[in-house]
């Protein structure tokens, strides 16, 4: 039997079993690491001291598709939302270095597009936004 490949979400909340994918720059702009790191609770504690973890960092983790507020029932909306505000945008036509990439859910739904606007996604999300089923995780 074939094993299903996990699809990682490049915009996860802070939780257990998530990576640190990213760091927010002075810029606005998320430097993506070489490769993820994974976290633990006194990282997420300490993140959250100052303002959401999100807000100053990006984190990846298994996509959990329905399990998400943001699913459209067959495809992340905020992957087709990022792209299309990629032309208000001043990006390069060469992909950033991305560890994640042949198992990222926007790649597989936007390729390079996605990849191109990444940079610019800050997640901000709270556990409201989130309609998390535990089969799922």
């Amino acid at each position: 039997m074939k094993s299903k490949e996990s699809v990682l979400c490049p915009s996860s909340r802070a939780q257990k079993g998530a990576r640190l994918l990213g760091i927010r720059q002075e810029d606005g702009r998320v430097a993506i690491l070489p490769q993820p790191l994974l976290i633990n609770n006194a990282f997420i504690e300490e993140a959250n001291k100052h303002s959401h973890a999100e807000q100053q960092f990006r984190f990846t983790n298994k996509c959990v598709e329905s399990g998400c507020k943001q699913w459209t029932g067959t495809r992340c909306g905020v992957a087709d939302t990022i792209v299309g505000v990629m032309n208000d945008l001043q990006t390069s036509d060469e992909l950033p270095a991305c560890a994640i990439r042949p198992q990222c859910r926007w790649f597989k739904q936007n390729g390079a597009d996605a990849c191109k606007v990444c940079p610019f996604v800050i997640t901000e999300t709270t556990s409201e936004d989130w309609q998390l089923n535990p089969a799922e995780i």
